[in-house]
């Protein structure tokens, strides 16, 4: 009957060492008979983290009181300053060029990008940490075999029965078997020993003899190191890592497509520059050629210099343009890193988004209602101090006392002339069940070590709600400082159209005036002539005030449009605007990848449009 139980037992333990359950564990966050199963998400942190959420939530408010609504519409009369719109979608040189959208430029940087790539591959990293910490429940196969030639002095007539001679012996022990820690915490050994034994004492019988010994033998911790919350809490916290990877993913993403969007727009830039540059150039030639013209009849020397000098000096702006440009454009191939256009950079890239041309609708209450429940940055937090609740349990159970239960059972069988095959098989009819069961107990005293760590994860804990706050305030922040921004730009972008405006005005009516008096002037006095060529000084002077007026004007156009973007980047939204999602697969080399996907069509089967096309 003995047998019978004992052969069960080690049947139990073959199958718990082996079950996948326990080489995986996976435990739910419940209890048994009070032990906690899973340290899970402690409800009291998980109260303070919602505390601290809702304080903030009660706390915001919009810029004067609440939403901020811009001027409804741009004047209809905007297309009619924007003439450089046009021409910016067309070849500026003789060289190909390739017409670009900043959707495009997204699409090619999320798959080509190797700053995206890099930091793809940290949650892949992470996610090792779980497997290695799935490593401490680990099946190990053990083989042990030992020689042991024994040659001493007879000190006892116990020893070999005479008093003389020496006392020699030859032994060889072999042992193998497996082992594994369960998710309790227990350690299971299970191992079969065998072995011969000869020597020259008149007491050993058989002599010589082979011996089997089958043996269970499990040591479980029954306070410090205990359960199966302690013993896997390496486990979640690799896992709360991991998650804490795949925000940090989003995050740095969205942070690489804002500057994709920067470069973008300055491209935009820097070719309306170079256009106006070029347009503005012509105009000081012309002025300059009029002048000539009238060098013998009106024109003085003071204002042939003038306008030489306003042709030298757009001409070497237009130079530093033209550079200008280049850099751009290779700022922005840096970014996306797209082999595709590399190869093919022999030409200009034609950034052709529309304008920002109508108000963006403003609320701060709710950029930042969004920002607080999505925003990476405060994600991560939460993370974090669930990962250091976690620890700090784990501080605490390590402060008990070590109370470990040692249990071993053992069949064991014996046969003449070194015959342990059959000395095994021997193990199993004759005799009974050999056990052994024990306590450990060790109290410690002083305990300095784990007192000092318990104290660590409290004042880390402190830490992490601290480092919390801060970083909430420095979202909601960006978020109120993205939203002044965005009202700023649109509202610089208003009055840059009106300057502009002004700025046309005062060069056409110049430009009317002096036709106007040309006509008029019939019998043509010396002062008379003299005001033709005043007149044409006055243009340039008007020529640069509105090249300074729509260079202004571009500026904040693109000012509006990077605006728009970061704000959507404030929000933590800016992925999720692009519907851009994670997709997991493999690369040539069987290493795991993820890779950013943009979804041409939502979950709602709604097509998306892209942050850099969209026209609010």
């Amino acid at each position: 009957m003995r047998r019978a139980f004992f052969m069960l037992a080690w049947g139990a333990a073959l199958s718990v060492i082996f079950t996948s359950v326990a080489q995986e564990p996976d435990p739910v966050p419940k209890s048994f008979l009070g032990i906690p199963l899973s340290y899970g998400n402690d409800p009291d942190v998980e109260a303070r983290i919602d505390e601290v959420i809702e304080q903030y939530r009660s706390t915001i408010k919009g810029p004067a009181g609440g939403a901020v609504e811009p001027s409804p519409q741009t004047p209809a009369q905007a297309k009619d300053f924007l003439w450089w719109q046009k021409e910016v979608g067309l070849p500026i040189d003789s060289k190909d060029g390739r017409k670009i959208t900043l959707e495009e430029m997204f699409l090619r940087a999320l798959k080509n990008s190797t700053q995206i790539k890099v930091f793809s591959d940290v949650p892949l990293i992470r996610e090792t940490g779980i497997q290695e910490a799935k490593g401490q429940f680990d099946t190990r196969a053990f083989v042990a075999s030992a020689y042991d030639y024994t040659n001493d002095p007879v000190g006892s007539l116990l020893e070999t029965g005479s008093a003389d001679g020496r006392f020699t012996q030859s032994q060889w022990n072999n042992e193998f078997g497996v082992a594994k820690k369960l998710a309790t915490g227990a350690d299971v050994r299970l191992s079969q020993e065998f072995g011969t034994l000869t020597d020259n004492s008149e007491f050993l019988t058989p002599d010589p003899q082979g011996n089997s010994r089958l043996k269970l033998s499990v040591i479980q911790p029954l306070v410090n190191g205990a359960g199966v919350a302690y013993n896997t809490a390496l486990i979640e916290i690799a896992r709360i890592d991991t998650k804490s990877a795949y925000l940090e993913q989003i995050r740095q993403s969205e942070s690489h497509l804002l500057e994709v969007c920067r470069s973008y727009w300055a491209l935009f830039l820097a070719r309306v520059g170079l256009i106006q540059k070029r347009h503005y150039l012509d105009g000081a030639v012309r002025v300059e050629a009029e002048l000539n013209g009238r060098s013998d009849v009106d024109a003085i020397a003071s204002q042939l210099v003038r306008a030489r000098s306003a042709v030298a000096f757009r001409r070497a702006d237009l130079i530093r343009s033209v550079r200008e440009v280049a850099n751009a454009q290779d700022r922005l191939l840096s970014l996306v890193n797209d082999p595709d256009l590399a190869a093919w950079n022999s030409g200009e890239l034609i950034p052709i988004d529309p304008l920002l041309t109508s108000g963006y609708p403003l609320n701060y209450e709710s950029f930042s209602r969004k920002a607080l429940a999505q925003r990476s940055e405060i994600l991560q937090g939460i993370q974090g101090i669930r990962a250091a609740s976690i620890r700090e349990k784990m501080s605490r159970n390590q402060i008990l006392p070590v109370v470990n239960l040692l249990l071993e059972g053992y069949v064991a069988g014996i046969e003449p002339d070194n015959n342990f095959a059959t000395a095994w098989s021997n193990q199993f009819e004759e005799g009974a069940p050999g056990f052994k069961v024990g306590i450990r107990v060790e109290l410690p005293i002083e305990n300095n070590a784990a007192k000092a760590k318990l104290e660590r994860r409290r004042l880390e804990m402190r830490q992490l709600f601290n480092q919390f706050k801060t970083t909430v305030d420095t979202v909601l922040l960006e978020v109120k400082v993205s939203t002044r921004e965005l009202e700023t730009a649109w509202r610089d972008f208003q009055a840059n159209l009106e300057s502009v405006a002004a700025a046309s005005a005062d060069l056409n009516q110049l430009k009317a005036r002096q036709e106007l008096d040309a006509v008029a002037v019939t019998g043509e006095t010396f002062d008379q002539k003299q005001s033709q060529s005043e007149y044409l000084d006055r243009v340039l002077d008007s020529q640069n005030r509105l090249q300074a007026a729509e260079m202004q004007l571009a500026m904040s156009a693109t000012v509006c449009q990077v605006a728009v973007v970061g704000l959507e980047r404030a929000m933590g939204n800016l992925l999720k605007t692009e519907n851009v999602t994670v997709v997991r697969a493999k690369a040539a080399d069987g290493l795991p990848i993820l890779e950013l996907q943009k979804n041409a069509v939502s979950g709602d089967g709604k097509s998306r449009p892209s942050t850099g096309r969209k026209t609010p």
